[in-house]
């Protein structure tokens, strides 16, 4: 039962995304940051305590990984993975305070589970949409 409800909110999300990037939606991009607080809630097991301290450091974390990825000034790929490898870096300590050293890390494989996972339920929407037009 958790393995559907889960399956169920990749797939809302990955809905709700594709909606957020065809339409500029805020209000859809609140809805998605939602399921990932959510889904990162669960797969850290965050308690309401943990919850208050890590929450604003994770906003941060991801602020700053955007500016890097946004930075029109950056071309080269391997400038960019070494600049987000030092922001997680950077990142993993003052996660580790909060959660402890084995959480911390979980931070970043739940983050890349999670886009993977989006990614793919993305690109299969795509692809039956891709098929429905060509029908």
């Amino acid at each position: 039962m958790k393995k559907i409800l889960l399956l169920f909110g990749f797939i809302t999300f990955a809905s709700l995304l594709t909606e957020a990037q065809v339409s500029g939606n805020e209000r859809v991009g609140e809805k998605i940051k939602s399921l990932e607080i959510g889904y990162l809630t669960k797969q850290l097991q965050i308690t309401p305590d943990e919850a208050e301290k890590f929450w604003p450091l994770f906003n941060q974390y991801k602020k700053e990984s955007r500016g890097i990825m946004l930075d029109n000034s950056l071309t080269d790929r391997l400038e960019i993975d070494q600049k987000l490898l030092d922001i997680r870096k950077k990142y993993r300590k003052s996660f580790a305070t909060i959660l402890g050293n084995d959480r911390a890390q979980e931070v970043y494989d739940s983050e890349d589970r999670f886009k993977t996972l989006v990614q793919k339920e993305m690109n299969r929407r795509l692809r039956a949409r891709q098929e429905r037009k060509n029908k």
